[in-house]
């Protein structure tokens, strides 16, 4: 499945802070592409583990989508295992989501653990599939078969936790 990406960013000048995607493709080097940004006034948006917990909590509980993946910073093999474990026993125990929020609010809060990329998936209402990833870098990347409503709530709901 193509994924078309984009890379979060804010505007300097701008009174009041807003997340602003632009879009980029693999065929750009990532570097230039962001030293151009930054040459037009843009400045990277880096994604809290705060924000990815937020948007597994709007993605799961509000639009009905499934988390099959959760990445960290750090190679800890056991807790990459741990949360495989309870992704997979959420698809036969829903209930064990909760346990899932905490587990990962626990890790954001108390260690130097960071959750680096998310990945989730699911249907969207007019049937068609949705999968995407979001980085603590940025990244945001979306099948091409989704709407951009999705791309606009992912702003949305990172603005609210980086900006208030």
């Amino acid at each position: 499945m193509k994924m078309k990406k984009s890379k979060l960013f804010w505007k300097l000048g701008d009174s009041d802070k807003h997340v602003i995607s632009k879009s980029f493709d693999d065929n750009e080097e990532y570097y230039s592409f962001l030293k151009k940004q930054f040459d037009a006034g843009y400045r990277q948006i880096i994604v809290s583990s705060e924000a990815m917990i937020e948007l597994i909590k709007d993605s799961v509980i509000e639009q009905g989508l499934k988390v099959y993946r959760i990445e960290f910073a750090e190679d800890d093999t056991s807790l990459s295992e741990d949360i495989t474990n309870l992704l997979d026993a959420i698809e036969a125990r829903p209930i064990l989501f909760g346990t899932l929020i905490e587990k990962l609010q626990f890790l954001a809060e108390s260690s130097s653990i960071d959750i680096s990329r998310i990945h989730i998936s699911g249907r969207l209402k007019n049937g068609g599939v949705l999968d995407f990833y979001v980085q603590s870098n940025g990244i945001v990347a979306v099948n091409e078969d989704a709407d951009s409503g999705l791309l606009n709530r992912v702003n949305a709901l990172i603005e609210r936790c980086l900006f208030g």
